[in-house]
């Protein structure tokens, strides 16, 4: 698919968004919600009020059960696979240690979305992956299977896998946990240059580490009850949600 083809997300609303697991309380219960966009927004909410089925809605995992999901204005939610399919190529994500191929190295595993989705030409998602592989310092694991790694790594090929076709929308869930302090330093730069180079526009976070979201300038986005509230800087948590 031709990367000059695909559109560039620059809004991001829930209107009337419902979504719940059987058997469980709402997740989202009539959302009204306009996302914060060119910024980190960090999702905070207590455990298990379903940060990470936030995630999921947003990147297109999760079907909702009534409501919209627009992105520039377009209601994705009746979107077919295909329909939605440009969208979700402006959309990264990861999901804790999950997602890897277990028959594939690290390497093949990072470079996949771009082969895949003929994102770039071979040799250019190679020269990408390889300049990920040096900067992380993971060349002695890229040709070991994800089962034949430590933990660090496989969580580092999760993220570089997430971000690797330069998304508009990247959602990370728990993205430090497993890292090192010096590694979480490296991936905090790698996604600011990105953001300044042009792409990773909008970067949700849903994290408990405090010290790992204070590497960011960020805005905070609560979700509790099946609402979403905004909380301006300075401030307790602003009502944004009818």
């Amino acid at each position: 698919m031709d990367v000059k083809s695909l559109p560039t997300i620059e809004s991001i609303r829930f209107e009337g968004l419902n979504f719940a697991h059987e058997g469980y309380d709402p997740t989202l219960r009539a959302c009204d919600f306009e996302f914060p966009t060119n910024s980190v927004v960090w999702v905070k909410s207590e455990e298990g009020a379903g940060k990470t089925s936030l995630l999921q809605v947003m990147a297109g995992l999760l079907i909702p059960q009534g409501g919209s999901y627009y992105l520039n204005e377009r209601d994705v939610v009746p979107m077919s696979f295909e329909e939605f399919l440009p969208y979700r190529l402006k959309i990264g994500f990861t999901f804790d240690y999950g997602g890897l191929i277990n028959n594939r190295s690290i390497f093949d595993n990072i470079v996949l979305p771009l082969n895949y989705h003929h994102l770039l030409s071979p040799a250019d998602a190679k020269a990408r992956v390889k300049d990920l592989i040096e900067r992380f310092d993971l060349g002695k694991f890229q040709k070991e299977r994800p089962a034949h790694v430590p933990g660090r790594v496989r969580k580092l090929a999760v993220l570089l896998r997430g971000l690797v076709t330069h998304p508009d929308l990247l959602l990370l869930d728990d993205p430090s946990v497993g890292l090192g302090d010096a590694t979480q330093t490296v991936f905090t730069e790698l996604l600011k240059e990105l953001h300044q180079q042009g792409h990773v526009k909008h970067l949700f976070v849903s994290s408990h580490d405090e010290r790992f979201m204070r590497l960011f300038h960020h805005e905070i986005v609560h979700l509790s009850a099946g609402l979403l509230y905004r909380q301006a800087a300075g401030a307790e948590k602003v009502v944004v949600n009818g």
